[in-house]
């Protein structure tokens, strides 16, 4: 029965009839160079491969394609065998002629297979069986005697192989892999193997390819939510597939795909063909990292921007030039370059509590845990976990921070609420579930006995922080109709992180037990990053902590010494704006450096800490940009860095209103660390 006769049609496929795309597409291409007719029968995964960039890679390079995909969710292959011998139309059988795609609704395989004389079919298991072959039989040997039955002698018959998990990603069938991705990895590569040397088919290897981007540059930065591809993930499905239907190289392909940075591009292309030549080695490839500077000798001559100079050269001479003029013109330019905009304020902000105990931690604590509803919206929600001294006469400073492990990570206390199913699967990814797991970074003990609370949540809230096409966490809020990635300007992980932290500074306000005047936001790490960034964008934190945040956080770009503006980009493509990603091995051109952010910060409290041994941070960096950002402090009348000279001066220094130290050690936040933050918070918050 023809397709475009069919009762329930598409709205998009209503009025053109699949029989009339394909005779278009026929009479436009000369005899003797016929369209490629490509018919995958898969799932999900199919869609990614083949239904983004396939058709217009062929096209940049001359060969003209028919793609049809049988799609049905997660669909293994003893569901399609039972819908081929029951007929059943069971499928939305997407096809893309002349690059547009039409989407049929309940069609059957005999259906499809006859719509085109198809020159390739191919095969796929779902992802929780693709590392099982016994699961393969005898579905695969039935379906391929079916098809070959429907389809022209000499029909290239081939087998996609699909890709492993993320690292720690939330799904239901990763524990058979004792949720580890290599060893999926290779269970894939082997019955894929099998199922090609038993049957004859060929390999499409895109497992290979995605765990050649994962050992290079990428690293897990290919999925979305842990297991479906993100816009590079599919470009590098999409190359594997050409190279792999065709025999023809794809490096060097000229056509660019959405949201793929050119380096990015390479390294697909070279991932594709990689797998290609040996579709069971995951090669590293891609184009030569940035070799990082780590020798104090070879940091070059640079000449900072003075934060006290405009852009157009006027110096700043009063207190209110710098708040009306320079201070703005700096937060611009970080706000559109670097950072990224957030979504103004609206009055959506609610919450509930959740649970709550007036004697926990043995009797020493005052415990609540609060959802925190950023929007109307229920997924656009914070955990909040908040430990309150417990005999205090009323309202508490606290400090606030972000934690990397989940809230039932900071503390092995039984009654921190655990993310049940529905929960984790918010995340796609989880760390480490394992109670306690971060507490040394959390000594709440000490924290709470020197009359400070805490207020804390974790970071998987707000951005499940791998480059998953900016598809889950709190990103979507900004979006306009249609938008599904955000503008140059718009927000990284990193700025929406801090946002949040200022959206959990709105609910101290709402809280009698929390003096919302005397908050300290802290961060270690990349979430030192975002608590500058917070503490930069808003006023109202009395106190700024930085650990350990380097490149990105209070490290000068422009000493070129361990982590650089490339190196966040690469390794971390999800942190800032995109426009930022235009300063790639541009580092000294920069129109400013991370000492003016710290400035931005002036004159509040500001403590900037670093480890001897995180030589990836920069600890010199980070101590000279806290004593050029001392200059703004003194200017506008309070004290700045104690002390001046790196590292010829006793050292913690914290009698201005910039504190510094070096502790010896790794990059890491400590009970050492904290003691300080707790003796500095005492002078500004009590």
């Amino acid at each position: 029965m023809a397709l475009a006769m069919m009762a329930g049609i598409s709205a998009t496929a209503a009025g053109s009839g699949l029989s009339s795309l394909s005779s278009k597409a026929a009479e436009s291409t000369p005899a003797a160079n016929k369209p490629l007719k490509v018919l995958a029968i898969g799932n999900s995964f199919s869609v990614d491969a083949v239904e983004q960039n396939l058709w217009e890679i062929a096209a940049a390079d001359g060969v003209e394609l028919i793609i049809g995909n049988m799609y049905i969710g997660g669909c293994p292959l003893e569901k399609h065998w039972n819908n081929a011998s029951s007929d059943k139309p069971a499928y939305k059988y997407r096809k893309i002629v002349a690059g547009q795609k039409t989407e049929y609704p309940e069609t059957s395989l005999d259906t499809a297979l006859s719509d085109e004389q198809w020159d390739v079919v191919t095969f796929q298991q779902n992802s929780p069986n693709s590392g099982f072959y016994e699961t393969f039989s005898p579905y695969l040997e039935k379906l391929i005697e079916y098809v070959k039955l429907r389809t022209p002698k000499g029909v290239r018959l081939m087998f996609h192989q699909t890709w492993a998990y993320e690292k720690n990603a939330i799904h239901y069938a990763f524990p058979r892999y004792e949720k580890n991705q290599n060893k999926m990895f290779k269970a894939i590569v082997e019955a894929s193997n099998q199922a090609c040397t038993r049957y004859g088919l060929g390999l499409i290897p895109v497992g290979t390819a995605i765990q050649c981007a994962r050992v290079s540059e990428l690293r897990n930065n290919v999925t979305r939510d842990g297991y479906h591809l993100n816009p590079v993930g599919r470009y590098i499905a999409a190359c594997t597939w050409y190279e792999a239907l065709t025999g023809r190289s794809v490096i060097g392909n000229s056509y660019d795909a959405p949201h793929v940075e050119p380096w990015m591009k390479q390294l697909a292309q070279e991932a594709a063909h990689s797998s290609v030549s040996q579709p069971g080695k995951a090669i590293k490839v891609g184009p030569e990292p940035n070799h990082t500077n780590r020798d104090e000798a070879n940091v070059p001559r640079y000449t900072l921007p003075d934060p006290l100079v405009m852009e157009d050269g006027t110096p700043v001479r009063t207190r209110e030039e710098w708040f009306s003029a320079r201070r703005p013109e700096l937060m611009k330019m970080y706000t559109e370059l670097m950072y990224g905009k957030a979504p103004e304020v609206k009055g959506d902000l609610h919450f509930k509590l959740v649970e709550s105990s007036e004697d926990a931690l043995g009797g020493k604590a005052v415990r609540k845990q609060v959802k925190l509803y950023l929007s109307k919206e229920e997924r656009y929600r914070l955990n909040l976990l908040i430990y309150l001294p417990k005999d205090a006469s009323g309202p508490v400073p606290v400090f606030m921070g972000v934690n990397f492990t989940g809230n039932w990570g900071v503390c092995d206390d039984p009654a921190i609420v655990m993310p049940n199913e529905k929960e984790q699967k918010r995340y796609s990814v989880l760390e480490n579930l394992d109670r306690g797991a971060s507490a040394s970074r959390w000594p709440l003990e000490q924290i709470l006995s020197a009359g400070y609370g805490v207020v804390t949540f974790y970071r998987g809230d707000v951005d499940p922080d791998f480059h998953d096409g900016f598809h889950n966490g709190i990103t979507p809020m900004i979006y306009k109709k249609g938008q599904d990635w955000p503008e140059p300007d718009q927000w990284g992980a990193i700025s929406a992180w801090a946002w949040a932290l200022s959206r959990t500074l709105d609910y101290c306000g709402l809280d009698p037990d929390i003096d919302e005047k005397k908050v300290a936001v802290i961060g270690h790490s990349r979430l030192g990053k975002a608590a500058l960034w917070a503490g930069a964008t808003d006023e109202r934190f009395a106190v700024v902590i930085s650990n350990c945040s380097g490149a990105g956080g209070a490290d000068l770009f422009r000493r070129q010494f361990g982590e650089s503006v490339q190196d966040l980009n690469r390794h971390f493509p999800h942190w800032f704006c995109a426009n930022f990603h235009n300063y790639n091995g541009r580092d000294s051109e920069l129109p400013f450096d991370q000492h003016e952010l710290l400035a931005c910060i002036a004159p509040r409290p500001l403590y900037i800490a670093s480890a001897d041994a995180d030589s990836w941070a920069d600890p010199k960096g980070e101590f000279l940009a806290a004593r050029e950002a001392s200059k703004v402090y003194e200017f506008l009348g309070v004290p700045g860095l104690a002390v001046s000279e790196w590292p010829a001066v006793e050292l913690p220094s914290i009698e201005g209103n910039v504190a510094y130290h070096l502790r010896e050690g790794k990059h890491d936040i400590t009970l050492y660390d904290w003691q300080n933050y707790i003796l500095f918070a005492d002078k500004y918050l009590k």
